[in-house]
Protein backbone atom coordinates (compact mmCIF):
# COMPACT_ATOMS: atom_id res chain seq x y z
CA UNK A 1 0.00 0.00 0.00
CA UNK A 2 1.11 3.63 -0.69
CA UNK A 3 -0.40 6.31 1.33
CA UNK A 4 0.35 9.74 0.77
CA UNK A 5 0.46 11.94 3.58
CA UNK A 6 -0.81 15.20 2.79
CA UNK A 7 -0.58 18.43 6.10
CA UNK A 8 0.41 22.19 5.80
CA UNK A 9 0.95 24.30 8.98
CA UNK A 10 3.24 24.17 12.05
CA UNK A 11 5.76 21.16 13.39
CA UNK A 12 2.92 20.21 15.41
CA UNK A 13 0.51 19.77 12.28
CA UNK A 14 3.36 17.88 10.63
CA UNK A 15 4.42 15.38 13.49
CA UNK A 16 1.46 12.96 13.27
CA UNK A 17 1.67 12.69 10.04
CA UNK A 18 5.36 11.72 10.61
CA UNK A 19 4.81 9.07 12.93
CA UNK A 20 2.13 7.59 11.09
CA UNK A 21 4.53 7.45 8.13
CA UNK A 22 6.87 5.56 9.75
CA UNK A 23 4.38 3.39 11.15
CA UNK A 24 3.62 2.76 8.08
CA UNK A 25 7.11 1.88 6.57
CA UNK A 26 8.12 -0.51 9.81
CA UNK A 27 4.53 -2.77 8.46
CA UNK A 28 6.27 -2.94 4.75
CA UNK A 29 4.20 -0.19 3.26
CA UNK A 30 5.34 2.95 1.48
CA UNK A 31 4.54 6.44 2.43
CA UNK A 32 5.35 10.26 1.29
CA UNK A 33 4.54 13.10 3.13
CA UNK A 34 3.53 16.05 1.00
CA UNK A 35 4.39 19.52 2.65
CA UNK A 36 5.72 22.62 2.43
CA UNK A 37 9.54 22.14 1.69
CA UNK A 38 10.45 23.33 5.46
CA UNK A 39 9.70 20.20 6.63
CA UNK A 40 11.72 17.90 4.49
CA UNK A 41 14.46 17.02 6.93
CA UNK A 42 12.03 16.00 9.16
CA UNK A 43 10.50 13.48 6.38
CA UNK A 44 14.15 12.33 5.75
CA UNK A 45 14.41 11.37 9.16
CA UNK A 46 11.21 9.35 9.58
CA UNK A 47 12.59 7.41 6.59
CA UNK A 48 9.44 8.69 4.34
CA UNK A 49 9.48 9.91 0.76
CA UNK A 50 8.78 13.83 0.51
CA UNK A 51 6.62 15.62 -1.95
CA UNK A 52 7.29 20.02 -1.38
CA UNK A 53 4.44 22.00 -2.44
CA UNK A 54 4.41 25.49 -2.12
CA UNK A 55 7.32 27.09 -1.40
CA UNK A 56 9.82 27.96 1.78
CA UNK A 57 9.26 31.12 1.44
CA UNK A 58 5.34 31.10 1.93
CA UNK A 59 5.68 29.16 5.26
CA UNK A 60 7.90 32.18 6.31
CA UNK A 61 5.63 35.03 5.35
CA UNK A 62 2.88 32.81 6.99
CA UNK A 63 4.48 33.00 10.44
CA UNK A 64 5.83 36.04 9.72
CA UNK A 65 2.88 37.84 9.24
CA UNK A 66 1.55 39.60 12.54
CA UNK A 67 -2.14 38.30 12.20
CA UNK A 68 -1.22 35.05 12.04
CA UNK A 69 -2.51 34.42 16.04
CA UNK A 70 -4.97 36.55 15.92
CA UNK A 71 -8.26 34.06 17.20
CA UNK A 72 -10.34 35.67 14.04
CA UNK A 73 -8.26 36.67 11.39
CA UNK A 74 -5.47 34.64 11.45
CA UNK A 75 -6.74 31.47 9.81
CA UNK A 76 -7.26 34.25 6.70
CA UNK A 77 -3.67 34.49 6.70
CA UNK A 78 -2.88 30.33 6.40
CA UNK A 79 -5.26 30.16 3.58
CA UNK A 80 -3.30 33.09 1.74
CA UNK A 81 -0.33 32.63 2.16
CA UNK A 82 0.51 29.05 2.83
CA UNK A 83 -2.32 26.96 1.48
CA UNK A 84 -3.76 28.66 -1.77
CA UNK A 85 -0.12 28.72 -3.14
CA UNK A 86 -0.10 24.87 -2.50
CA UNK A 87 -2.58 23.76 -4.37
CA UNK A 88 -1.94 23.04 -8.08
CA UNK A 89 1.56 21.40 -7.19
CA UNK A 90 -0.44 19.55 -4.46
CA UNK A 91 -3.37 18.48 -6.84
CA UNK A 92 -1.03 17.51 -9.72
CA UNK A 93 0.76 15.00 -7.15
CA UNK A 94 -2.27 13.54 -5.79
CA UNK A 95 -4.01 13.42 -9.22
CA UNK A 96 -0.86 11.65 -10.59
CA UNK A 97 -1.32 9.22 -7.79
CA UNK A 98 -4.88 7.63 -8.76
CA UNK A 99 -3.22 5.83 -11.50
CA UNK A 100 -0.96 4.09 -8.87
CA UNK A 101 -1.92 0.97 -7.13
CA UNK A 102 -3.24 0.63 -3.73
CA UNK A 103 -2.77 4.02 -3.10
CA UNK A 104 -4.88 6.71 -0.29
CA UNK A 105 -4.80 9.74 0.78
CA UNK A 106 -4.52 10.57 3.94
CA UNK A 107 -5.14 14.52 4.64
CA UNK A 108 -5.14 17.42 7.39
CA UNK A 109 -8.57 18.97 6.15
CA UNK A 110 -8.62 22.54 6.64
CA UNK A 111 -5.70 24.00 4.44
CA UNK A 112 -5.73 21.28 2.26
CA UNK A 113 -8.80 20.90 -0.26
CA UNK A 114 -6.91 19.22 -3.21
CA UNK A 115 -7.51 15.69 -1.63
CA UNK A 116 -11.23 16.37 -1.88
CA UNK A 117 -10.91 17.70 -5.54
CA UNK A 118 -9.13 14.73 -6.75
CA UNK A 119 -11.12 12.29 -5.28
CA UNK A 120 -14.13 14.35 -7.80
CA UNK A 121 -11.91 14.18 -10.43
CA UNK A 122 -10.12 10.72 -10.37
CA UNK A 123 -11.62 8.88 -7.92
CA UNK A 124 -8.15 9.05 -5.04
CA UNK A 125 -9.38 7.30 -2.21
CA UNK A 126 -9.19 9.72 0.43
CA UNK A 127 -9.45 9.54 4.40
CA UNK A 128 -9.38 12.85 6.62
CA UNK A 129 -7.63 13.02 9.52
CA UNK A 130 -8.87 15.63 12.21
CA UNK A 131 -6.26 16.12 14.30
CA UNK A 132 -8.14 18.69 17.01
CA UNK A 133 -11.72 18.54 18.05
CA UNK A 134 -12.06 22.08 16.17
CA UNK A 135 -11.54 21.15 12.85
CA UNK A 136 -14.98 19.15 12.73
CA UNK A 137 -18.60 20.96 13.01
CA UNK A 138 -19.75 21.52 15.98
CA UNK A 139 -23.47 23.74 16.54
CA UNK A 140 -24.32 23.17 20.31
CA UNK A 141 -22.70 25.10 23.20
CA UNK A 142 -20.57 25.24 24.78
CA UNK A 143 -18.32 25.53 22.34
CA UNK A 144 -15.25 27.97 20.85
CA UNK A 145 -15.68 30.26 17.92
CA UNK A 146 -12.63 32.60 16.80
CA UNK A 147 -11.68 32.97 20.34
CA UNK A 148 -15.00 33.23 21.44
CA UNK A 149 -16.63 31.59 24.60
CA UNK A 150 -19.96 30.56 23.72
CA UNK A 151 -21.93 28.86 27.04
CA UNK A 152 -24.65 27.06 28.40
CA UNK A 153 -26.29 30.64 27.85
CA UNK A 154 -27.01 30.80 24.55
CA UNK A 155 -29.58 28.78 23.00
CA UNK A 156 -28.80 25.94 20.58
CA UNK A 157 -30.34 27.90 18.06
CA UNK A 158 -28.39 31.03 18.98
CA UNK A 159 -25.06 29.04 18.74
CA UNK A 160 -26.15 27.40 15.36
CA UNK A 161 -26.59 30.48 13.90
CA UNK A 162 -23.39 31.50 15.36
CA UNK A 163 -21.33 29.13 13.77
CA UNK A 164 -23.24 29.25 10.59
CA UNK A 165 -22.91 32.78 10.11
CA UNK A 166 -19.06 32.37 10.53
CA UNK A 167 -19.01 30.37 7.82
CA UNK A 168 -21.01 32.05 5.95
CA UNK A 169 -19.12 35.13 6.33
CA UNK A 170 -15.66 34.31 6.66
CA UNK A 171 -14.61 30.90 5.73
CA UNK A 172 -16.51 30.50 2.69
CA UNK A 173 -15.87 34.03 1.35
CA UNK A 174 -12.40 33.34 1.85
CA UNK A 175 -11.98 29.34 0.40
CA UNK A 176 -14.23 29.52 -2.16
CA UNK A 177 -12.46 31.49 -5.01
CA UNK A 178 -9.61 28.97 -5.17
CA UNK A 179 -11.71 25.57 -4.41
CA UNK A 180 -13.93 26.55 -7.73
CA UNK A 181 -10.96 27.71 -9.21
CA UNK A 182 -9.46 24.29 -9.16
CA UNK A 183 -12.66 22.67 -9.50
CA UNK A 184 -14.12 24.42 -12.92
CA UNK A 185 -11.24 24.21 -14.81
CA UNK A 186 -11.62 20.30 -14.25
CA UNK A 187 -15.16 20.41 -15.19
CA UNK A 188 -16.90 19.70 -12.09
CA UNK A 189 -20.13 21.95 -11.37
CA UNK A 190 -20.16 24.62 -8.78
CA UNK A 191 -19.87 23.97 -5.02
CA UNK A 192 -23.51 24.41 -3.49
CA UNK A 193 -22.46 23.17 0.30
CA UNK A 194 -20.25 24.92 2.86
CA UNK A 195 -16.63 23.70 2.35
CA UNK A 196 -15.27 23.58 6.02
CA UNK A 197 -18.50 22.35 7.55
CA UNK A 198 -19.57 19.68 4.58
CA UNK A 199 -17.38 19.00 1.33
CA UNK A 200 -13.97 19.22 2.61
CA UNK A 201 -14.55 16.00 4.53
CA UNK A 202 -13.74 12.58 3.07
CA UNK A 203 -17.17 10.52 3.01
CA UNK A 204 -15.16 7.44 2.52
CA UNK A 205 -14.18 7.94 6.26
CA UNK A 206 -12.34 10.40 8.74
CA UNK A 207 -10.21 9.62 11.49
CA UNK A 208 -9.97 11.33 14.69
CA UNK A 209 -6.37 11.83 15.70
CA UNK A 210 -7.44 12.10 19.26
CA UNK A 211 -8.91 10.04 21.46
CA UNK A 212 -12.49 10.07 22.74
CA UNK A 213 -12.33 10.99 26.17
CA UNK A 214 -10.41 14.07 25.01
CA UNK A 215 -13.50 14.92 22.27
CA UNK A 216 -16.45 12.24 21.74
CA UNK A 217 -18.62 12.37 18.27
CA UNK A 218 -21.19 15.00 18.09
CA UNK A 219 -24.16 14.42 15.87
CA UNK A 220 -22.91 17.00 13.19
CA UNK A 221 -19.79 15.17 12.38
CA UNK A 222 -19.38 14.36 9.34
CA UNK A 223 -20.03 10.16 8.51
CA UNK A 224 -18.67 7.68 8.86
CA UNK A 225 -15.67 8.32 11.56
CA UNK A 226 -13.47 6.61 13.49
CA UNK A 227 -11.10 7.45 17.11
CA UNK A 228 -7.99 6.70 16.77
CA UNK A 229 -6.56 8.01 19.70
CA UNK A 230 -3.11 10.76 19.64
CA UNK A 231 0.10 9.45 17.30
CA UNK A 232 2.73 10.67 19.22
CA UNK A 233 5.65 11.70 17.29
CA UNK A 234 8.91 10.55 18.85
CA UNK A 235 11.74 10.26 16.44
CA UNK A 236 13.44 13.65 17.57
CA UNK A 237 14.29 11.44 21.24
CA UNK A 238 16.79 9.16 19.70
CA UNK A 239 19.80 11.29 20.01
CA UNK A 240 18.95 11.91 23.68
CA UNK A 241 18.89 14.90 25.81
CA UNK A 242 21.44 17.39 25.03
CA UNK A 243 24.06 17.37 27.71
CA UNK A 244 23.43 21.01 28.98
CA UNK A 245 19.86 19.89 29.74
CA UNK A 246 20.18 16.78 31.28
CA UNK A 247 23.07 18.01 33.34
CA UNK A 248 20.17 20.76 34.66
CA UNK A 249 17.66 18.10 35.43
CA UNK A 250 20.00 16.49 37.13
CA UNK A 251 20.88 19.32 39.11
CA UNK A 252 18.13 19.83 41.30
CA UNK A 253 14.04 20.33 41.68
CA UNK A 254 11.81 19.21 38.86
CA UNK A 255 11.41 22.45 36.73
CA UNK A 256 8.30 24.05 35.23
CA UNK A 257 8.72 23.93 31.16
CA UNK A 258 7.18 26.90 28.99
CA UNK A 259 7.04 26.64 25.49
CA UNK A 260 5.10 28.73 23.29
CA UNK A 261 5.17 26.56 20.22
CA UNK A 262 7.40 26.14 17.48
CA UNK A 263 6.16 28.58 15.05
CA UNK A 264 5.26 31.32 17.67
CA UNK A 265 7.32 34.91 16.87
CA UNK A 266 5.91 36.91 19.35
CA UNK A 267 6.18 35.60 22.45
CA UNK A 268 8.77 37.61 24.41
CA UNK A 269 6.17 38.42 26.84
CA UNK A 270 5.07 35.14 27.69
CA UNK A 271 8.94 34.33 28.31
CA UNK A 272 9.46 37.55 30.31
CA UNK A 273 6.48 37.09 32.43
CA UNK A 274 7.64 33.18 32.47
CA UNK A 275 10.91 33.87 34.12
CA UNK A 276 9.22 36.43 36.84
CA UNK A 277 6.59 33.85 37.75
CA UNK A 278 9.02 30.60 38.43
CA UNK A 279 11.15 33.37 40.45
CA UNK A 280 8.59 34.62 42.88
CA UNK A 281 7.01 31.14 42.95
CA UNK A 282 10.93 29.63 44.01
CA UNK A 283 10.57 27.00 40.61
CA UNK A 284 13.64 26.02 38.35
CA UNK A 285 12.22 26.39 34.80
CA UNK A 286 13.18 25.77 31.25
CA UNK A 287 12.57 28.16 28.40
CA UNK A 288 11.95 26.36 25.05
CA UNK A 289 12.13 28.69 21.81
CA UNK A 290 14.28 28.56 18.93
CA UNK A 291 14.26 32.37 19.06
CA UNK A 292 17.19 33.43 21.28
CA UNK A 293 15.30 37.08 20.58
CA UNK A 294 12.61 36.20 22.63
CA UNK A 295 14.33 35.29 25.85
CA UNK A 296 15.40 37.60 28.69
CA UNK A 297 18.94 38.59 28.16
CA UNK A 298 19.96 37.70 31.82
CA UNK A 299 18.71 34.84 33.08
CA UNK A 300 18.52 34.05 36.90
CA UNK A 301 19.79 30.95 38.69
CA UNK A 302 17.41 27.91 38.31
CA UNK A 303 16.26 29.15 34.47
CA UNK A 304 17.24 27.55 31.75
CA UNK A 305 16.64 28.30 27.99
CA UNK A 306 16.55 25.47 25.67
CA UNK A 307 16.09 26.03 21.60
CA UNK A 308 14.38 22.46 21.49
CA UNK A 309 14.44 19.48 23.34
CA UNK A 310 12.66 16.00 22.94
CA UNK A 311 9.04 16.34 24.63
CA UNK A 312 9.04 12.44 25.12
CA UNK A 313 12.38 12.47 27.35
CA UNK A 314 11.91 15.81 29.08
CA UNK A 315 8.65 16.13 30.11
CA UNK A 316 8.76 12.95 32.50
CA UNK A 317 11.18 14.66 34.28
CA UNK A 318 9.12 17.63 34.59
CA UNK A 319 7.06 19.57 37.35
CA UNK A 320 4.08 21.12 35.14
CA UNK A 321 3.74 22.51 31.62
CA UNK A 322 3.22 25.95 30.74
CA UNK A 323 2.38 26.07 26.65
CA UNK A 324 0.36 27.26 24.03
CA UNK A 325 -2.53 24.48 23.82
CA UNK A 326 -1.51 22.61 20.37
CA UNK A 327 -2.53 18.98 20.40
CA UNK A 328 0.46 17.83 20.10
CA UNK A 329 1.85 19.42 23.10
CA UNK A 330 -0.80 18.74 25.56
CA UNK A 331 -0.82 14.83 24.38
CA UNK A 332 3.15 14.48 24.91
CA UNK A 333 1.90 16.03 28.45
CA UNK A 334 -0.79 13.93 28.89
CA UNK A 335 1.24 10.61 27.99
CA UNK A 336 4.04 12.07 30.71
CA UNK A 337 0.99 12.54 33.61
CA UNK A 338 2.09 16.13 33.77
CA UNK A 339 0.13 18.92 35.05
CA UNK A 340 -0.88 21.37 32.72
CA UNK A 341 -1.15 25.45 32.49
CA UNK A 342 -2.89 26.34 28.89
CA UNK A 343 -2.52 29.79 27.64
CA UNK A 344 -4.26 30.12 24.28
CA UNK A 345 -4.09 32.40 21.54
CA UNK A 346 -5.66 30.95 18.41
CA UNK A 347 -6.88 28.62 16.51
CA UNK A 348 -8.19 25.22 18.13
CA UNK A 349 -5.94 26.57 21.49
CA UNK A 350 -9.07 27.90 23.02
CA UNK A 351 -10.97 24.59 22.40
CA UNK A 352 -8.45 22.13 23.56
CA UNK A 353 -7.46 24.27 27.02
CA UNK A 354 -10.93 23.79 28.13
CA UNK A 355 -11.15 20.18 26.80
CA UNK A 356 -8.06 19.80 29.27
CA UNK A 357 -9.74 21.96 32.11
CA UNK A 358 -12.98 19.16 31.80
CA UNK A 359 -10.50 16.06 32.32
CA UNK A 360 -9.26 17.72 35.47
CA UNK A 361 -5.77 17.51 34.17
CA UNK A 362 -5.33 21.26 33.30
CA UNK A 363 -5.83 25.11 34.09
CA UNK A 364 -6.41 27.95 31.79
CA UNK A 365 -6.06 31.35 31.28
CA UNK A 366 -8.62 32.72 29.46
CA UNK A 367 -8.37 36.40 28.62
CA UNK A 368 -11.46 38.69 30.09
CA UNK A 369 -14.07 40.04 28.50
CA UNK A 370 -12.38 43.57 28.96
CA UNK A 371 -9.25 42.04 27.53
CA UNK A 372 -6.98 41.48 31.14
CA UNK A 373 -5.78 37.87 31.99
CA UNK A 374 -4.76 36.19 35.22
CA UNK A 375 -1.27 36.97 35.71
CA UNK A 376 0.72 33.74 35.07
CA UNK A 377 2.24 33.66 38.80
CA UNK A 378 -1.42 33.60 40.10
CA UNK A 379 -2.38 30.56 37.64
CA UNK A 380 0.82 28.61 37.98
CA UNK A 381 0.19 28.75 41.65
CA UNK A 382 -2.96 27.81 41.50
CA UNK A 383 -2.05 24.36 39.05
CA UNK A 384 0.31 23.43 41.31
CA UNK A 385 -1.73 23.55 44.12
CA UNK A 386 -4.97 21.81 42.76
CA UNK A 387 -4.29 17.86 44.40
CA UNK A 388 -6.76 16.94 42.33
CA UNK A 389 -4.73 17.79 39.15
CA UNK A 390 -1.98 15.10 39.67
CA UNK A 391 -4.67 12.38 39.97
CA UNK A 392 -6.81 12.83 36.81
CA UNK A 393 -3.10 12.82 34.95
CA UNK A 394 -2.27 9.57 35.88
CA UNK A 395 -6.55 8.52 35.40
CA UNK A 396 -6.01 9.54 31.64
CA UNK A 397 -2.08 8.05 30.96
CA UNK A 398 -3.52 5.46 31.96
CA UNK A 399 -6.90 5.46 29.05
CA UNK A 400 -4.35 6.38 27.16
CA UNK A 401 -2.23 3.51 27.48
CA UNK A 402 -4.48 1.32 26.62
CA UNK A 403 -4.82 2.67 23.21
CA UNK A 404 -2.72 1.85 19.95
CA UNK A 405 -3.32 4.83 17.69
CA UNK A 406 -0.92 3.85 14.46
CA UNK A 407 -2.04 0.64 14.73
CA UNK A 408 -5.49 1.71 14.28
CA UNK A 409 -4.77 4.49 11.41
CA UNK A 410 -2.48 1.57 9.71
CA UNK A 411 -5.98 -0.91 9.56
CA UNK A 412 -8.16 1.79 8.79
CA UNK A 413 -6.11 2.35 5.81
CA UNK A 414 -5.29 -0.89 4.89
CA UNK A 415 -9.00 -1.82 4.49
CA UNK A 416 -9.70 0.79 2.39
CA UNK A 417 -6.34 0.24 0.20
Amino acid sequence: MKVLLASLGTAGDIHPFLAIGRHLREHGHSAELISNPVFAPLATRAGIDFTPVGELAHFNATFAHPSVWHPLNGFGVMWRYLARPAIPATLARLEAAADEADTVALYSPFLMPAPRIARETRGLRVVSAWTAPQMLPRFAPPLWLAGRHISTDVSAADAREAVLALDRNKMQPLALPDVESARSARGLPALERSIFLEWIHSPLLSIALFPECFAAATPEWPRPHLHAGFPLYDDDAAAGLDPALARFLDAGAPPVVFTAGTAMHDATPFFAEAVVASNALGLRAILLTQDLSQVPAALPPGVLHMPYAPFSLLLPRARALVHHGGVGTLAQALRARLPQLVVPQAYDQFDNASRLEALGVAHAIHQREDGSRQPLEDALAQLLADTSVPAACARVARELAGQHPLERVRLALESLA
